[in-house]
């Protein structure tokens, strides 16, 4: 079942709506996003509330460069979703409305593929370890970085990190969609090209290039209205890599200077190695996007009757962007996480370097 059936698009969209990205829903009744009052107030109220606990965490955590660095990360993420869920274009809605209304009336019910189903279930299992891990068992690790006004600060941090790992699940499934349409797209194409006596033909190939239009318009909105706040979460994810890979170093180097128990030893480690496949999951879909982009253009290079309409489509597929782009600066793929993780080891290391003296003492 593809993640934007009426059920898992609604369960989604309120998720979103529950951490304060979004004014709206998805009816699975009457297959339609819907906007209330009700739920901008509450909004309102929690973006106040995520303000509010911003600015005290970045006040108690003046003396901890870790946390307060991480306090800026994500409070760079949560002023990026608090403009798209308040700006008038509503642009994110529309990219969503657009994905949800071509799967509906074009694939519903139709399979994605093993590849497309893999990386959706390890997605949702990732994520629901994150949940587990931040509520459950990150208390007892930040007790000894916060030991003041202990509950106060989890709060404050459940609640904006709660926003980045929304805001982190909706540029992955919206990106996921994205890979599913353009496949069935390609598929389909594949399907008319190698049947050439069938009826309909250049009807269904424009139908079929229409779709891919407008998908390519998707993308385009995609990659403008997501960049900010895919940016802020990578330099989040960077900075925990960093800190984690510094206590992970610090066991090593130094075992004695570190005040932390087995088990979390184990937690620092084990989360480390999640958020490093994490990011690495984020960007294989973005690999997969550029695949399937790379599929449409062999398809349409190696059909035998290349006609004119499918000379001017491929033209103007050449015109556009291969790869997701953010802020048409940074190419999101697998090489840009193999880049931030080996810098954040070099930082990490230099780090631990400078300290060293005073850990061994």
């Amino acid at each position: 079942m593809g993640v934007t059936s009426s059920q898992l698009c609604s369960l989604l969209t309120k998720f979103t709506a529950l951490n304060g990205l979004n004014t709206y829903y998805f009816d699975p009744k009457t297959n339609a996003f819907r906007g209330s009052w009700k739920l901008k107030i509450y909004c309102a109220i929690h973006h106040a509330l995520c303000v509010l606990a911003l600015a005290h965490m970045s006040y108690s955590t003046l003396s901890n460069m870790r946390v307060s660095v991480t306090v800026l990360t994500i409070g760079g993420t949560m002023a990026c979703c608090v403009k798209s869920c308040w700006e008038k274009a509503q642009g994110i809605r529309k990219l969503a409305r657009g994905l949800v209304n071509m799967e509906q009336k074009y694939f519903a019910g139709r399979p994605s593929g093993l590849l497309l189903k893999f990386r959706y279930y390890m997605k949702i299992t990732f994520c629901s370890i994150t949940l587990l891990r931040i509520h459950l068992i990150q208390p007892i690790y930040m007790r000894r970085l916060l030991p003041s006004q202990f509950y106060l600060n989890m709060g404050a941090y459940w609640l904006l990190y709660n926003m980045l790992l929304a805001a982190a699940l909706g540029f992955y499934f919206l990106l996921w969609e994205m890979c599913r349409i353009q496949k069935l797209i390609n598929d389909q194409m594949t399907l008319i090209l190698a049947r050439s006596g069938q009826r309909n033909r250049l009807a269904k190939m424009q139908q079929c290039l229409r779709l891919y239009s407008k998908l390519l318009l998707l993308c385009d909105q995609f990659n403008s209205q997501l960049g900010h706040v895919a940016i802020w979460v990578l330099a989040c994810k960077s900075w925990f890599q960093i800190t984690y890979g510094y206590e992970i170093y610090q066991m090593v180097a130094a075992p004695k200077s570190i005040d932390l128990s087995t088990s979390m030893r184990v937690f620092v480690i084990f989360s480390y190695i999640l958020d490093a496949m994490n990011l690495f999951v984020g960007t294989d879909i973005s690999e997969l996007f550029s695949t399937f982009r790379a599929d449409s253009r062999r398809i349409l290079r190696e059909t035998s009757r290349l006609d004119r309409l499918l000379s001017m489509f491929a033209l103007k597929l050449a015109l556009h962007p291969q790869r997701v782009v953010l802020l048409n600066v940074f190419t999101f793929d697998r090489k840009l996480t193999l880049t931030l993780l080996a810098k954040s080891t070099l930082y990490t290391i230099c780090w631990l370097q400078s300290d060293y003296n005073k850990l061994k003492a």
